[in-house]
């Protein structure tokens, strides 16, 4: 059995505009695709921004997913497919590609870890040692 993510719609409120205020508005969140689009990034070229180039080679990348649909229906591991999805989920997917490949890893911290403690450069004192100034270079 695959992953179907739930789609959620946006809830944009106005509480901080005199005019507005009160009302509530639902809206479909746009795919990434379309998202970039509206945006003006939908272009794949070479000073494409960083964003755009992750999630190409995040979506040249994808190998396979258990990702289906609502319906159940298996979302093949494509380009295409990629770009067609929900834009927070895809790039919540691709940041998490590129934390993996920066060596973030899932794992807890050990039971020995410091938990927050200051480290030792902290306590460090930063004063010179003496009153002398460091000797100069003669020059030759």
């Amino acid at each position: 059995m695959g992953y179907v993510r739930k789609t959620k719609p946006i809830i944009l409120t106005f509480e901080n505009d005199e005019e507005l205020a009160g009302l509530e508005v639902h809206v479909r969140r746009k795919s990434l695709g379309e998202y970039l689009e509206l945006v003006g990034l939908a272009e794949s070229e070479i000073d494409a921004p960083a964003l755009v180039r992750q999630l190409e080679e995040f979506a040249g990348s994808l190998i396979s997913w258990n990702l289906e649909e609502e319906d159940g229906t298996p979302v093949p591991p494509t380009r295409d497919a990629v770009f067609a999805q929900d834009k927070d989920f895809m790039v919540r997917v691709a940041t998490r590609w590129i934390e993996r490949l920066e060596g973030v890893v899932d794992a807890p911290l050990p039971e020995s870890s410091p938990a927050g403690e200051p480290s030792p450069e902290a306590s460090i004192p930063m004063e010179p040692l003496s009153d002398h100034p460091a000797p100069t270079a003669v020059p030759a």
